[in-house]
């Protein structure tokens, strides 16, 4: 039985849905960071979101580009 790859077959609502779930670990962590350098909670919300929301942004584009290359699959 051979494997389907199910990337090519991903929906914008799964895509989106896996964008904020990976967002939400890393804007944890830069939420983190930023307080240690900042120790200011209103400059770590910022960063936080903005940082967020552009990243974001950037997955989406990122995984409907290689969801155009044929590059390596089976």
């Amino acid at each position: 039985m051979q494997a389907i790859d199910r990337t090519r077959f991903e929906s914008n609502k799964r895509i989106i849905a896996k964008a904020i779930s990976y967002r939400s670990v890393v804007m944890a962590i830069l939420a983190a960071v930023s307080w240690i350098f900042t120790a200011d909670a209103g400059q770590t919300t910022v960063i936080t979101i903005v940082y967020a929301a552009l990243a974001t942004i950037a997955y989406y584009g990122h995984e409907k580009i290689w969801a155009k290359i044929n590059w390596n699959l089976r």
